[in-house]
């Protein structure tokens, strides 16, 4: 085996896989990354037996072969190199790293003791999304889901296709976190589909998709694994067996008292209130009297108060709401809009969600409602 390459090249397939390998793995092997260079392609790949990363190199290649090589020591070389041009070559089980005035030998596996990355058998069936647009409906949607070694169900996120939607949704049971695509947003052969997909899986995904304008994303699914493809890279991982919650019921549908806010402005006002919010971490906003305002206040008597006013445009008040603020925080943190939609009811989950967006919705349960004195319609 033998490959000329950039080490800017060889770098980003470093960085790439790097979080697939097992480094806490009592297993050796499992800290090495595959080096292989087969059928015209060359091949970084790694496993932690949960999720693989298979990486695709751009380079000049001499001559095939594979070889399993300690990540952290050829890591290291690498980002030390001064030159830019690098070859790497095989000697039995060893690989030789050399510029022009460097040469390095590391102590590598064959690479059959290398675990056989998994594959997702069912390849005729897929669905394919913009980079950008699911990066983004990531980003949103994973701020409520949270790792739970009770109830694993909830310690990823629910990736759905139904009604003509593709619907990705996060929860911890405190918060949820859901962001729908139109068909006309993604292309799908299936008629129907629900699994979970780890939460360590989508953070990865989050970590390596740029985003670049006019790429897409292919996803496969068969029983228990799921493969997310880009141009240069494969994410395989295992799926979560379990059945998500049943959250339908949990986003209003009807909204009785809405606030719209400048989205920074809240974000603002939130963070400075919250320095005096006591251990648990309360604060409340309520609208004001003239409902042109609302109000932001936290106190403590360890530490003081403090009341923060930003403009509104607050519709069918009055109304006060108690927040765990961090809760509160990062369901404004998500959103790019420049104003939010605060939508509350007499009682149940506070609405967060960007004026003109309607794909995402954050939902986050109060600590309690008070103050709202228009009655509850009789519908019945």
């Amino acid at each position: 085996m033998k490959i000329i390459i950039l080490k800017k090249n060889l770098l980003s397939g470093l960085n790439a896989v790097e979080k697939a390998v097992g480094m806490n793995s009592n297993l050796p092997v499992l800290k090495d990354v595959l080096l292989k260079i087969d059928d015209g392609k060359i091949q970084l790949m790694s496993t932690d037996l949960e999720l693989a990363v298979k990486y695709n190199l751009v380079g000049k290649i001499v001559e095939n072969g594979e070889i399993a090589i300690p990540f952290s020591v050829l890591s290291s070389i690498v980002k030390n190199l001064v030159s830019e041009r690098v070859t790497l070559e095989q000697k039995d089980r060893k690989l030789i790293v050399s510029t022009e005035n460097y040469e390095a030998t590391i102590q590598g596996q064959d690479a059959h003791e290398f675990p056989i990355i998994p594959s997702v058998h069912n390849t005729k069936q897929s669905i394919i999304i913009p980079t950008e647009a699911f990066r983004e409906a990531l980003s949103g949607v994973t701020v409520a889901a949270q790792y739970s070694e009770i109830r694993p169900e909830i310690s990823g996120m629910l990736f759905k296709i139904g009604d003509d939607k593709l619907m990705l949704v996060a929860t911890d049971t405190f918060r949820l976190a859901e962001y729908t695509f139109l068909t006309d947003r993604f292309k799908s052969t299936f008629d129907s589909v629900s699994v979970i997909v780890p939460l360590r899986t989508v953070q990865e995904l989050l970590r390596v998709l740029s985003g670049d304008s006019g790429e897409n994303i292919e996803v496969f699914i068969d029983s228990n694994q799921i493969l997310f493809k880009t141009r240069n890279e494969e994410i395989i991982s295992r799926l979560i067996d379990g059945r998500f919650p049943e959250y339908q019921g949990i986003i209003p549908r009807e909204i009785q008292s809405e606030a719209i806010v400048n989205r920074q402005e809240l974000l603002g006002a939130i963070k400075l209130v919250s320095s005096c919010a006591p251990r648990t971490q309360d604060i409340t906003i309520r609208s004001g009297d003239n409902n042109k305002f609302l109000e932001i206040y936290s106190a403590d008597s360890a530490l003081g108060e403090n009341n923060y006013k930003i403009i509104a445009r607050v519709k069918d008040g009055p109304f006060s709401v108690v927040f765990n603020w961090r809760y509160l925080l990062d369901g404004v943190r998500v959103y790019h809009n420049e104003d939010i939609a605060l939508g509350v009811n007499p009682s149940g989950p506070v609405t967060v969600r960007g004026v003109g967006d309607s794909a995402l919705t954050y939902v986050v349960m109060p600590i309690r409602i008070e103050n709202l004195n228009k009655p509850v319609e009789d519908k019945g």
